[in-house]
């Protein structure tokens, strides 16, 4: 996966293969599978080369259908909804060895003004320079650094306050940005956005239980994922994660983030994954 900012804007440099299709380049990496962030934001980033520059992202909805390979080329394929004159709707199906293994939805506006308030950022938290590094986190927790947590060296996050249970389900608040400065480009700041919402987020749902997200005793995976974009972001500066699970059932957990920067939401999410218990399965 991208160690640095520069290898993860190297991600969304898709090649146009056909009037509406495009190949994405493959990170190496560790992972078995390839990480659901980078599928959709590979595949929003091949939505928004074919809307005109003036329309930016507000809502996505995606489902991971099949897990994808890190061996073989991600291949989109956009299909134009609609051209509104300030909206514009597009479809994307990402294939793999000829097989459908992702699907995204996607709605572009061109910005206007409107009517205005945002939820207040939460102010119990710790500020991002006295917060501690997840990898820290996770080596108190499991002893080593896992070695999973490598894949995302292109992303600073940091825990604002402890992940603990409540009334109002699992909690987790962090603040994440990336390593080093990004282009003004608002459309990458979007993709990257989505890239590292998955980062996270369906850890939540297993806060409230006497398990570990990343021991081989959980069996975790991504269905689908749904996000809205407020306002302009920059991911190279910070942003406070406010992450909470309400619910976890029929071996599957269901979380929603906000994301807020500059004191105001900038971004909503929600995700429900699989989150299976592996029974027999030891330490490793």
């Amino acid at each position: 996966m991208p160690s640095t900012v520069d290898d993860l804007i190297g991600l969304f440099d898709l090649t146009q293969v056909g009037e509406l299709k495009f190949r994405g380049p493959q990170p190496d990496t560790v992972f078995q599978r390839l990480f659901g962030g980078q599928v959709m934001a590979q595949s929003l980033v091949a939505a928004m080369r074919t809307v005109p520059d003036d329309r930016v992202v507000h809502s996505l909805n995606a489902y991971f259908l099949r897990p994808g390979s890190p061996s073989e080329p991600l291949r989109f394929e956009v299909e134009v909804l609609r051209d509104g004159r300030t909206f514009s709707a597009r479809r994307v199906i990402t294939r793999q060895h000829d097989r459908v293994i992702f699907e995204l939805s996607a709605s572009f506006q061109q910005p206007e003004a409107g009517l205005s308030h945002s939820a207040s950022q939460p102010d119990d938290v710790m500020p991002p320079e006295h917060a501690p590094q997840m990898t820290d986190v996770l080596e108190r927790r499991f002893g080593s650094r896992p070695a999973l947590w490598s894949e995302w060296d292109a992303i600073d996050v940091r825990l604002a306050s402890d992940a603990r249970p409540s009334a109002h389900g699992g909690m987790m608040r962090a603040w994440v940005r990336t390593q080093g400065e990004m282009p003004d480009d608002p459309h990458l700041h979007a993709a990257v956005l989505a890239y590292l919402s998955d980062i996270t987020l369906l850890s939540v749902s297993t806060v409230q239980h006497e398990v570990e997200f990343l021991s081989p005793n959980l069996q975790a995976a991504s269905i689908d994922h749904a996000m809205w974009f407020h306002r302009p972001v920059r991911v190279d500066e910070w942003l406070l994660y406010d992450m909470v699970s309400p619910s976890a059932s029929g071996a599957r957990g269901f979380s929603t983030g906000r994301l807020f920067q500059g004191g105001e939401a900038v971004a909503s999410c929600a995700q429900e994954g699989l989150i299976r218990q592996v029974v027999g399965q030891g330490p490793r």
